[in-house]
């Protein structure tokens, strides 16, 4: 039986079937009648199936049999991929120079200025410089050199392609300037960081004889938006209330975004509630404000709002709800952020969901310390065949390292990033991180110089998270040479993260005087963040002298700090100084200096229990203050004694052991043992430091219950098991 298609004996009719063909998979059908027609007919639709072609090597074959491969051919060749190579590019174009003829028309052999435009188009979406400037020298021979059209469009191309000079010389060659053209100027410059320029072009506008358009205003409040120009911002916007284009819903939406970035929020609400139409853009912006200022409550609430008015949200804007879903951590209500709300949005996406998407979902669940969550979403991300990228493997080595406890371990990071092909300093830096917090400076040291000489060069990051590591394992001369070489070496100037991180090593180590002299020599003025870790080496050493000393030079600099009050307290309390140790919390009540709560949080069935010192709140405190009486009779029995000098209270030596016994991360562990499985780990989360009558305590529990207890300050993580701590009593 004879094919269908062979009853069309045109060209047009031919052409009207080639989108069909492409769906169904006909073009090989069609192929031979379309080279059976004459040379006229062939032309346009070769031009057409050469840009539906989804085999680009035969789409390329087909482009070089044409006879005469006019405008239309070129461009979809372009546009189809043939031209991908600008070696292949540059070839075609010069197929024209070498075949000029004075017939500028349609079947003459140079192409229409729509198909110059269209070309030129291509070569800036592809960053094809060099093929973009071929086609500029084509067109300077062919006499549409001065075409306004054309010279827009080159020089948009040059825009695109990162060459603002050779924007510039079109831009100043023209003779006949109009608002698209200084808008397609501007917009050159804006694109490639010239905010300067671009407010110049803007002001001369009104001297070529023409007015801004809506176009131009739109693209100067991005502008502002992007330096945090808010009062010209400001100007621009009481301009447009002049020229009545607030109406337009382009420039409402850059008004909302300018606001938004700049931290106007009660603006952008009022800009947002007074457009007449609200676009994807208009809502994304909306939320995206809120989001980027902490209000993640609020940005959900409006994306219920964009939804329940009928926009469906784009990639951009489920990102930004499943970033503002994982950072809602509401531990009070018992409810572990929004976690659930993220979980729902992210399936609604299906497989749109991009590489932005999936690092934003398991950030949050490593925000929120569902890390067997996170490690699911990174397995189905690795399945579905997403990209991963810097961030993803960040969240995921924080993921690893953060409960080792876990199937997913701290080889489980390893494992990941020795799958990385080329481990870029992000990378490098979250797996030597892993290693420093989680007690293993020895390989933290190991991976650093790794990183050296494979040719990565160490960050200030890098530097400080070795530097961390020293700190919490006693290290003092490794820590000394890391921080020569991060300065001498790799011309890293130290910052006030790296000066209190040597304070720190010198003091642990008891090397106060050194600790001291280190501080005196700084060329920059010692902030309270350096001054502190001696305060806190003093209390270890046992040395009030130069704690009061100390605490001078703080509070000088931060008179309300309640760490110094509660430091020297407690250090008077240690020699028996009671008046002084009582003066110093009268000053806090004086002052109204509180000193932030102890708080710890545990999660037990996907759900976060929080708790405070002596917590009377949970229903279940109760049986969890029995347990931990029961507990501390037994490891009582095992050598276990409270260090109640530790604490101010000079009446009686059960009221000192009362206080210290109901700290909040003992009681958050008796609450595991009561509610976890027998064998299951136990993972507690503390806000403070964890003290030395708690750390004594873990170890004991542990050893006593044979449950593994990974506890987590805001230092490093310490790994309980079997009486011993992974930091080695050293933190």
């Amino acid at each position: 039986m004879a094919s269908p298609l062979k009853c069309y004996s045109s060209s047009w009719p031919t052409c009207s079937l080639l989108p069909g063909c492409i769906a169904v998979d006909l073009q090989k059908n069609i192929n031979p009648i379309i080279s059976a027609s004459g040379p006229y007919k062939g032309c346009m639709s070769k031009g057409n199936v050469v840009g539906g072609w989804v085999d680009l090597n035969n789409a390329c074959i087909l482009f070089e049999k044409t006879p005469k491969r006019i405008g239309v051919s070129i461009t979809e060749s372009h546009r189809s991929g043939c031209t991908d190579d600008p070696e292949e590019g540059v070839k075609e174009a010069g197929f024209f120079t070498r075949n000029e003829t004075p017939h500028v028309e349609f079947g003459g052999g140079f192409p229409h200025r729509q198909y110059v435009i269209s070309a030129l188009s291509f070569c800036g979406r592809e960053g094809c410089v060099e093929l973009g400037r071929r086609w500029h020298c084509f067109v300077v021979k062919i006499g549409l050199g001065s075409d306004e059209f054309v010279c827009t469009s080159l020089i948009d191309m040059y825009a695109k392609c990162g060459e603002v000079d050779s924007a510039v010389r079109v831009y100043d060659k023209m003779t006949s300037l109009d608002a698209a053209t200084c808008n397609c100027l501007i917009s050159a410059y804006a694109r490639n960081g010239f905010f300067v320029q671009a407010f110049q072009v803007f002001m001369q506008i009104g001297n070529m004889g023409t007015r801004p358009n809506h176009y131009t205003y739109s693209t100067m409040l991005a502008v502002c938006g992007t330096i945090s120009a808010i009062q010209e911002g400001k100007q621009l916007h009481a301009h447009v209330v002049k020229m009545q284009y607030l109406s337009e819903t382009a420039v409402g939406n850059a008004l909302l975004t300018l606001y938004s970035k700049c931290g106007m929020m009660e603006e952008a609400e009022i800009v947002f509630e007074s457009l007449r139409q609200r676009n994807i853009i208009s809502w994304t912006a909306s939320i995206n404000g809120f989001y980027q200022h902490g209000d993640f409550k609020k940005a959900l609430k409006q994306f219920s709002m964009m939804r329940e008015s009928g926009i469906e949200p784009n990639e951009f804007t489920f990102s930004i709800v499943l970033a503002s879903c994982g950072c809602v951590k509401d531990f009070i209500d018992g409810r572990l952020g929004e976690m659930d709300e993220a979980d729902k949005q992210f399936k609604q996406m299906g497989r749109a969901a991009s590489n932005v998407s999936w690092n934003a979902l398991i950030a949050g669940y490593v925000l929120n310390e569902k890390i067997e969550k996170a490690m699911e979403a990174f397995c189905r991300m690795v399945k579905e065949d997403v990209a991963c990228n810097e961030f993803t493997y960040s969240n995921i080595f924080k993921a690893c390292s953060s409960f080792p406890s876990l199937a997913t371990t701290l080889e489980n990071a390893v494992q990941v990033f020795t799958q990385i092909s080329d481990a870029d300093v992000v990378s490098w830096n979250s797996i030597i991180k892993a290693y420093s917090q989680n007690g293993d400076p020895w390989k933290a040291i190991f991976l650093l110089r790794k990183m050296i000489e494979e040719g990565n060069k160490p960050t200030s990051s890098t530097f400080l998270t070795v530097l961390s590591a020293c700190s919490h394992s006693g290290l003092v001369q490794e820590g000394q040479e890391f921080f020569k070489s991060m300065v001498q070496d790799y011309s890293i100037q130290p910052e006030e993260t790296h000066c209190s991180c040597m304070v720190d090593i010198l003091g642990r180590a008891g090397q106060l005087e050194n600790a001291l002299d280190f501080i005196k020599k700084l060329t920059m003025k010692p902030t309270a963040s350096i001054w502190r870790p001696l305060l806190a080496a003093c209390r270890y050493n046992s040395n009030l002298q130069m704690a009061e000393y100390v605490a001078e030079k703080i509070l000088d600099l931060e008179p309300n700090d309640a760490t110094v009050y509660v430091t020297l307290s407690n250090m008077y309390a240690e020699v028996g100084r009671w008046a002084d140790a009582e003066n110093q919390r009268r000053l806090m009540e004086q002052k109204e200096i509180s000193k932030e709560p102890g708080c710890s949080w545990i999660e037990v069935n996907n759900k976060m229990y929080k708790f405070f010192s002596h917590d009377k709140a949970h229903p279940e405190m109760p049986k969890v203050y029995e347990k931990l009486k029961q507990l501390v009779r037994q490891i009582q029995d095992i050598g276990y004694s409270p260090p109640t000098t530790t604490v101010l209270h000079p009446e009686s030596r059960q009221p000192k052991e009362q206080l210290i016994l109901y700290h909040s991360e003992k009681l958050a562990v008796c609450f595991g043992l009561l509610s976890l499985p027998p064998g299951k780990p136990i993972r507690v989360s503390k806000n403070l430091r964890v003290c030395l009558d708690c750390h004594s305590t873990m170890k004991y529990i542990s050893r006593i219950t044979d449950r593994y207890i990974v506890l987590k300050d805001n230092y490093r993580f310490h790994h309980f098991k079997q009486g011993c701590c992974s930091c080695g009593d050293y933190w």
